[in-house]
């Protein structure tokens, strides 16, 4: 999309279902009269769920809603941790194909 194709709204991703969303710009559907949220798609399920864990995570949405982005892989790179890094007391992760079966 070019700029001058006006302003890009935001992909938004649903933390219930992580579903990919697009809402309309002044976040409110028109025909509905309803609010969008940043956090959760239009299912009443994903409402009710995404609510109670807003009320555990007691942060605003918006910033919830970029860090699902951007886990998403919506907003820029997917950010993972270094491998190879382990904590204090802790081993190294071993490679998929050393897994130990019961076969071996």
């Amino acid at each position: 999309m070019r700029e001058s194709d006006g302003p890009q709204r935001q992909i938004y991703v649903c933390l219930g279902c992580a579903a990919q969303y697009l809402p309309p710009g002044p976040m409110t559907y028109p025909l509905l009269g309803v609010a969008a949220s940043p956090v959760h798609c239009s299912r009443p399920e994903c409402a009710s769920t995404v609510a109670e864990s807003m009320n555990v995570i007691a942060l605003p949405p918006e910033q919830v809603a970029k860090w699902a982005r951007r886990a998403a892989g919506v907003e820029g790179p997917v950010r993972r941790g270094r491998p190879g890094r382990t904590a204090r007391g802790r081993r190294a992760q071993p490679s998929p194909a050393t897994g130990r079966t019961r076969l071996r």
